[in-house]
């Protein structure tokens, strides 16, 4: 029970990267706050880690939306008593409703880039500054945001994607920087390709191949970034803030064999 005694509030965990960490948090003994929008599935996440013995409850919010992260995080404190974890993990949305597409700076929409901008940097500073106060009060805190290689190794097309997360990356060192003597702590993982439930489940098998050979090791799974993010949150890594954990299956430390 390496979270035993810690209240987490996790967003975008009904499914994917987000639903593992939660899930695993739940295992490791945190009150763990499920976050997403929609109701069915944040449900049965709760219910995943209430049968292995856990504590949960789902809380839906549009984290696009400025107020909603601060109800969010307060409801979060009201209800387990305490917060002390925060992951920063939810990504899309949309807030005009209308579908955009990333794309290289030459084609970009504006609407998509502001959109990127504020899901991806914007709306974890809010639910950071609002988490901030109730991280004080117990003393102790641990803020985890989920970036991307493509902060700092971006694919083509897309531009927006990798500048939103190049800014999280700024956002975290800047934290943890101004909240460290308050123990306050806050770091970033950067996953590698991670298989996904929902987008990969008919992953064709030279699609599956082609992303293989991005890496040293294998594909990652969610359950990578799971694991990483107990550690950041436990006091097991009491003495790490600031950094950028590039959990990528070496992929950040020698040319990709799809490169050569």
């Amino acid at each position: 029970m390496r979270l035993a005694g810690e209240h987490a509030l996790v967003t975008g965990s009904t499914s994917g990267i987000g639903k593992a960490i939660a899930v695993e948090f739940g295992g490791q003994g945190a009150a763990v706050a499920v976050h997403g929008r929609n109701v069915e599935r944040g449900t049965a996440v709760v219910s995943q880690i209430e049968t292995a013995g856990g504590t949960a409850r789902f809380f839906p919010a549009d984290i696009a939306i400025e107020a909603e992260c601060e109800a969010l995080v307060n409801a979060v404190h009201k209800w387990a008593g305490g917060l002390t974890v925060l992951v920063n993990n939810a990504v899309g949305g949309s807030l005009s409703g209308v579908e955009t597409h990333d794309s290289k700076v030459g084609d970009m929409d504006t609407a998509h880039w502001e959109n990127a901008l504020r899901m991806n940097a914007t709306a974890p500073m809010w639910l950071i500054r609002a988490a901030i106060p109730h991280m004080r009060a117990a003393g102790h805190g641990s803020i985890i945001n989920v970036s991307s290689r493509q902060a700092e190794r971006p694919s083509s097309g897309l531009c927006a994607y990798a500048a939103s997360k190049g800014a999280m990356n700024a956002l975290s060192r800047a934290v943890a920087v101004e909240y460290g003597a308050e123990a306050i702590r806050c770091n970033t993982i950067s996953p590698g390709y991670v298989l996904n439930e929902r987008r990969d489940a008919d992953i064709a098998p030279e699609r599956r191949e082609r992303f293989e050979r991005m890496h040293v090791t294998r594909l990652g799974e969610a359950g990578d970034v799971a694991h990483a993010a107990v550690y950041l949150a436990s006091k097991e890594s009491g003495f790490l803030t600031g950094i950028n954990l590039q959990l990528d299956g070496g992929s950040s430390i020698a040319r990709a064999l799809t490169i050569g």
